[in-house]
């Protein structure tokens, strides 16, 4: 919980930092209350959700590749399929629970997830986004999780892997007599494999890779992805445990541990030549010749930032210690450098599970899913779905709803200066602003579908089907948020919107779990149930008080029955979300405007510019001229030179409408990391949420993010700074000069000698696997600048970093397609 001394600013006119002050919004501006409009569903979607993105992506095909399906009749088939379960049980007779379940969809108030749309009813019916595997230490282990990653990418699945179980490099084998190679050549395997087989038949895989922070191989894996295209088909993310903060914060060394042996790692010479300053060459097997030691300081000294004054040098057959300072520093560096790794609180994320790990180590937390915010069992999966809390403001007369500002001047009872009294506030606030009955009935709702879903779905693997039937996890979340903020008058990042996440995820997380028990006691409960903490809340007290929304444990002294050990979540919603027609997860807006494309030709002289509906209706409720502002804007946006709203004359959109529509790259990072903690706290799962940075954040701004989020209990955290990845795709946009190209060929030059290099290079030849151009930038320093996006490589669209992932929002193209 955020204490007096966590608190932000009062909502604001915006300043060049993005922190909001006092009395920004005007009581004349009108927000208008957002509904479902339209009675069809063409009505409903809009055309590019329509036209676009369901025929592309999730409308059944014939074998010929043509679509024979219609929206509507996807939405029946879903419907249809998750309600048979229903036909067992009382709650509702098949009928009506197909057209709940319809309606619910076809009204964007609750989305499945991806694999649910595309597989339910059709002839895969694998409804999970997700899972984890677990390779063991030995060679049989290894390559039957290739195997059974490669059947889950198949089936349209991602996987995560925690690749700290295997023994680092140099450490003997005895079965060969030889020494092992270590887990990241063998990261590479999986990399290769994921690279050749298409999720589900329609795009690559999703993988991510977690690492403990005590595996002496640590430093190997964190610089790993700092060449760009090196584990093209990974997340990564590095296990923080607490014993490794404590010493990053005591400033004093941190002990490797060997998984083979769960002791101390002995030193060996492959571990020495990598970590220690100073060695680079070493004898040859090849007669007298020498050769160059794969050395961490050859490569990156100079680089990586912080890490001078360490003078690392381990002897052979020591046990290995490192100063927990300078692992900190690279991973600040790499994560600066081009956003990853993210970090994964992997005590926290035990500690907060459902099971006690100490008594029954077969329910191990190892590893996230790829976009991080499902920490999962070996072989369980992501059932996932969420809410639209974009049409849950109550309207309060007028087509409008109950401003945060105004409720406040109605009720000066409360003390808005300490954060308890904030709290208390927002407890009264969400039961008058939100439409608190239709949110519980979407939660309750929700839950019945998920829990059916896990009931319908088939599996790649029989492990996986007995582990998901074990424990019955669903995941829960929504979509939406910033759209709801804008409507009730509150800035994304403010005080106001961190206390109202808070007391929103604790309400939906207490309607979740009361929907689970009431299943419990028509279905029976998850099998695994009596091992569970969920059998004894008196034991496990404050784990119970956040898992319920603040329930007492002492009334349950015979347990609390669930039909599923978890029930909450906030994953990536990527095209749901666009479906929905509302804004992506717990996350700001991400642009109000961006170039679309106009048919095949990405290259083509004309690039129009689509505009997020909802700001464009507040543009019309205010009487301003929306057509006047779409045609300044995409004048400026040709010129290159369009910096958000802030671009526009305030003559023209006010500075109130501005603030509210505030984007991600415009909120502090600190309140991107505070808004994640508002939600983490009554969460059963974790988030998944970048934490936008502007390009000439340094590298002290990264590990004050990082710092924050492990102080404030997020279970995770992915940042982006923008600008910082130097793969980009080549588009012609107007506006792109003759000394554009020129200074593009100024860099490829720089950086091969010749375009003709360029062209018999590497990296060209896997852009043209990746069916992608690659521009090259130079080096990123802090405080420098970027003109250069990466944009969508199927339709050319500037790609978005939000959401822990990438997305483009036009064609729905993503990395973490959930």
């Amino acid at each position: 919980m955020q204490t007096e001394d966590d608190r932000l600013p009062e909502e604001t006119s915006s300043n060049k930092s993005g922190v909001p002050s006092k009395q920004f919004l005007t009581e004349k501006t009108k927000l208008p209350v957002k509904r479902t409009r339209g009675k069809t569903i063409k009505e409903r979607l809009t055309e590019n959700a329509y036209k676009r993105i369901l025929p592309a992506r999730y409308l059944l095909k014939n074998k010929q590749g043509n679509v024979i399906e219609t929206p509507k009749e996807l939405f029946k088939r879903v419907a249809k399929n998750i309600a048979q379960p229903e036909k067992k049980y009382d709650r509702f007779e098949y009928g009506e629970a197909v057209d709940t379940f319809y309606e619910l969809m076809t009204r964007l108030e609750f989305m499945p997830n991806s694999p649910t749309l595309m597989n339910a009813g059709a002839e895969l019916q694998q409804l999970s986004a997700c899972f984890v595997i677990h390779p063991q230490d030995d060679l049989d282990s290894i390559f039957n999780a290739v195997h059974n990653a490669a059947k889950i990418f198949q089936s349209g699945g991602g996987v995560g892997y925690p690749f700290h179980l295997l023994r680092p490099k140099g450490d003997p084998v005895k079965s060969t007599g030889g020494i092992a190679s270590g887990p990241l050549t063998f990261m590479k395997v999986f990399d290769q494999m994921c690279a050749t087989i298409k999720q589900g038949g329609k795009r690559r895989g999703a993988q991510m890779g977690v690492m403990r922070v005590d595996h002496p191989d640590i430093l190997r894996f964190m610089v790993a992805k700092r060449t760009e295209g090196e584990l093209s088909n990974f997340n990564i993310s590095v296990g923080l445990t607490e014993d490794f903060m404590k010493a990053v914060k005591q400033n004093t060394k941190y002990e490797l541990i060997n998984p083979r042996t769960g002791e101390p790692h002995q030193v060996t010479r492959q571990t020495a030549e990598f970590y220690n300053r100073g060695e680079e060459w070493f004898p040859s097997n090849q007669g007298n010749r020498m050769g160059k030691k794969e050395n961490f300081w050859r490569a990156y000294a100079g680089e990586v930032k912080g890490v001078d004054e360490y003078e690392i040098h381990l002897e052979v057959g020591e046990e290995m210690q490192l100063p927990a300072r300078f692992i900190w520093k690279v991973l600040i560096d790499s994560a600066w450098k081009n956003g990853e790794p993210g970090i994964f609180m992997y005590d926290r994320a035990s500690d907060m599970h459902s099971f006690d790990v100490a008594k029954y180590p077969d329910h191990n937390i190892e590893s996230t899913n790829p976009c991080g915010e499902e920490p999962l069992e070996n072989y369980e999966a992501c059932n996932l779905g969420h809410i639209n809390l974009s049409l849950l403001v109550k309207d309060q007369g007028e087509g409008e709803g109950l401003r945060f500002q105004k409720w406040k001047q109605d009720h000066p009872e409360y003390d808005y200066d300490s954060q308890e009294g904030l709290q208390d506030a927002m407890k009264q606030y969400l039961r008058s602003a939100v439409r608190m009955e239709k949110l519980k009935n979407l939660v309750k709702t929700g839950v019945i579908f998920l829990d059916n879903v896990v009931t319908m779905s088939n599996f790649p693997l029989s492990e996986i089907e007995e582990k998901v039937a074990s424990t019955r996890k669903i995941g829960l979340g929504l979509m939406g948020f910033a759209q709801m903020l804008i409507q009730l008058g509150m800035q994304y990042g403010s005080r106001q919107s961190i206390a109202f996440a808070r007391e929103l995820q604790r309400t939906i997380v207490r309607y979740s779990v009361e929907a689970s028990h009431e299943l419990a006691k028509e279905r029976g409960t998850f099998p695994e149930w009596e091992k569970s903490k969920w059998a004894d809340p008196q034991a496990y007290p404050h784990w119970f008080r956040k898992h319920t929304g603040g329930m007492d444990p002492h009334n349950w002294a015979e347990g609390f029955p669930m039909r599923n050990h978890k029930t909450t979540t906030i994953a990536p919603t990527g095209t749901t979300s666009m479906i929905a027609h509302t804004s992506g997860g717990c996350e700001p807006i991400y642009s109000v405007a961006y170039f679309k494309n106009v048919g095949e030709d990405i290259q083509g002289e004309e690039m129009l510019v689509e505009f997020d509906d909802y700001f464009l209706r507040v543009l019309k409720a205010n009487g301003i001229d929306a057509e006047s502002v779409k045609q300044k804007a995409v004048t400026i946006m040709q010129q290159n030179e369009w910096e958000g709203l802030e671009s526009l004359p305030d003559d023209l959109v006010p500075k109130d409408v501005k603030n509210l529509f505030i984007t991600a790259t415009e909120v502090p990072p600190e309140a991107h990391v505070r808004i994640q903690a508002a939600f983490q706290e009554f969460n059963h799962a974790g988030i998944s949420k970048t934490c936008n940075f502007p390009h000439d954040a340094t590298r002290d701004d990264v590990e004050k993010a990082y710092m924050l989020g492990y102080e404030l209990g997020v279970k995770g955290l992915t940042i982006y700074r923008t600008g910082s990845r130097q793969e980009e795709v080549l588009t012609t946009k107007q506006g792109r000069t003759i000394e554009d190209t020129k200074d593009l060929i100024r860099n490829l030059i720089e950086e091969f000698g010749s375009v003709d290099a360029f062209l018999h290079s590497d990296a060209f030849k896997e852009a043209a696997n990746l069916e992608r151009t690659i521009t090259f930038q130079p080096k990123a320093e802090e405080g420098g600048q970027t003109t250069a996006r990466e944009t969508c490589p199927e339709c050319g669209t500037p790609l978005e970093y939000s959401e822990g992932c990438i997305k483009c929002p036009e064609c729905g193209f993503t990395l973490c397609e959930i």
